[in-house]
């Protein structure tokens, strides 16, 4: 099984090449942000790559008590903060999966998206960028996020980023293991 994981920057990356190591897997950095992450997916898609399976990783805000710092989410819907009302949704989650809470994602461009976003659990800076390029694609894909932070918390003596990635790290093995 061929599969792309890929996050806006390498040090997301790191918590998948432990878990997954080599074999199959291949490893992208999109760069940060909704444009960045289109464009890197259409470089890797156009270029004749045909991946299996598609996983977006990283960390990220939440902006509910049900997801607290170190939670490791699946997201299964992602919108853009601008269009609140549009969703993605991942219409045949692997089951796989299931092992992992799911949540419903918002990709913010600003802060202020947050408020126009009601229902949106976790905060993403690209994961409805990946979902609508996945789904135009017709790609398998699952965008699984560890909470690092409280949506909105700037003070970033606040976040935990070293457990998020260990936490997400352990998902990641956890779906290696139900994958094989």
């Amino acid at each position: 099984m061929r599969i792309l994981f890929l996050s806006a920057v390498e040090f997301e990356l790191d918590a998948a090449r432990r878990a997954w190591g080599g074999g199959d897997a291949e490893y992208l950095a999109t760069g940060i942000g909704a444009e960045a992450t289109v464009r890197a997916l259409e470089e890797k898609f156009g270029g004749g790559s045909i991946f299996d399976r598609v996983v977006d990783l990283g960390v990220a805000g939440s902006s509910t008590e049900r997801f607290p710092i170190g939670s490791v989410v699946h997201v299964t819907r992602e919108r853009h903060g601008e269009n609140p009302a549009a969703w993605f949704v991942q219409e045949n989650p692997w089951p796989e999966l299931g092992f992992l809470p799911s949540a419903s994602g918002h990709t913010l461009q600003e802060l202020s998206d947050h408020l126009r976003s009601p229902g949106a659990e976790i905060e993403t800076m690209e994961g409805a960028a990946f979902f609508e390029t996945c789904l135009r694609h017709g790609i398998p894909f699952a965008e699984i996020r560890a909470v690092s932070n409280r949506v909105g918390e700037r003070d970033h003596a606040l976040w935990d980023i070293p457990l998020a990635l260990r936490n997400l790290e352990t998902a990641l093995r956890t779906l290696k293991t139900l994958l094989k």
